[in-house]
């Protein structure tokens, strides 16, 4: 008899046990508005590392997610240097790299439980595993929330995420559209776009919430690697124009009166070849209010184009490319007035300041500092460390 109380028993247990993890799962996967009608977005873009992710970058996620405390993290592609996991041995080497490298950011995320979303880059399936195979790796985690289409689109991870009411759990209040903006053209050269497939699934599924809505669009915002074409309509160029940040082929470029909000344009836009049929419709729509990008490592803007905003995010990578704006963006949103959002970047130095210590471990690890200044940063950093952890102080 006590045999078989301890068989139902530990079925019982089993079915518990299996249910919460569903249960957390659910949790994970259905966002709400918190109860003050606050909710928080975290864009990390550019994380371009290997299977050891740069320290500082580690250190500096930590504390985005401590004092930030966000509601999602939306990573927006080249999420890892899928190049630096190519092995050309095997593919089984090619997916324990693979593995490694999104663990590397993905288990601080877990151990914190933030939902994550994601979007593919140019860089991530620069190996032997496909994007479907690496989407595979992100579902691995309770975390991460994006969600593969198959292969009924183009590309992998075009989707929605529904924001619902902190008064009724059952009303979409906003909703959050992901683009895989692909790769390359093989075609024509440079970089892919969102293609006409992709844009009839986001008419037919924005034209479905508008229904289930009242007829009324939900507002929403749209997050993907690579900017739209549309972006070179509000950018002049010109001989020695005052202020202008960027520089190339011997002219100088900057946006057109009235259409900057803020940031700084540092690096011409890398759109794809072709123009897409993207922002034509999503402006029809009529939905969208703001769009995301990563890509351009260098650039921090918002801008208006036709009553859209145009955002581009800097990378946060340490192992690329990049400059003093590099970081991540948080994106406030309000349920009490979802017609707008409020915006900011938080940098290395918000939370570690700029002493000489927080400095030296800054431009250790940055990329684009000539090596000798990078081995002179980590000499004073190793000398000032200790006294920071002795004595508290940071020269």
């Amino acid at each position: 008899m006590r045999k078989i109380i301890s068989v139902v028993l530990c079925v019982v247990m089993l079915a518990m046990t299996l249910c919460c993890g569903v249960s957390a799962k659910e949790d994970f996967s259905k966002l709400k508005f918190n109860e003050d009608g606050s909710f928080k977005i975290m864009q990390v873009a550019d994380l371009q590392d290997n299977m050891n992710l740069n320290g500082a970058v580690k250190a500096f996620l930590e504390e985005a997610i401590i004092q930030e405390q966000p509601d999602l993290i939306v990573l927006t592609g080249d999420n890892i240097s899928g190049g630096s996991c190519r092995t050309d041995v095997s593919k089984s080497w090619d997916q324990r790299n693979c593995e490694k490298a999104i663990d590397e950011y993905m288990s601080i995320f877990e151990e914190y439980e933030v939902p994550v979303a994601m979007v593919f880059g140019n860089h991530d399936d620069e190996n032997m595993l496909s994007k479907e195979e690496l989407f595979d790796i992100y579902e691995t985690y309770d975390c991460f929330i994006g969600v593969d289409e198959g292969e009924a689109l183009y590309g992998c991870g075009t989707y929605n995420l529904p924001i619902y009411s902190s008064k009724n759990s059952s009303k979409m209040a906003y909703n959050l559209w992901m683009f895989d903006s692909n790769t390359y053209d093989e075609e024509l050269g440079g970089y892919d776009y969102v293609h006409d497939d992709q844009v009839e699934w986001y008419v037919n599924k924005s034209n479905e919430i508008k229904a289930a809505n009242g007829g009324v669009a939900v507002p929403s915002m749209a997050f993907q690697h690579i900017i739209v074409k549309e972006i070179f309509d509000l950018i002049e160029s010109g001989d020695n124009i005052e202020g202008a940040l960027l520089h190339k082929d011997g002219k100088d470029y900057v946006f057109k009166d009235g259409v900057l909000k803020a940031g700084y344009l540092k690096e011409y836009p890398c759109p794809g070849t072709r123009t897409s049929k993207q922002f034509p419709a999503i402006q029809a729509q009529g939905d969208v209010v703001a769009m995301f990008f990563g890509h351009d490592h260098n650039n921090s803007f918002e801008v208006d184009y036709n009553g859209i905003d145009l955002v581009a995010t800097p990378g946060m990578t340490f192992n690329s490319y990049s400059n003093e704006d590099r970081g991540f963006r948080i994106i406030n949103l309000n349920e009490e007035d979802t017609s707008t959002y409020e915006t900011h970047l938080i940098q290395f130095q918000d939370y570690f300041g700029d002493s000489k210590m927080a400095m030296a471990n800054y431009n250790m690890n940055a990329e684009e500092f000539p090596l000798w200044d990078r081995i002179k940063a980590g000499i004073l950093f190793v000398v000032t460390f200790p006294i920071k952890v002795l004595f508290g102080y940071a020269f």
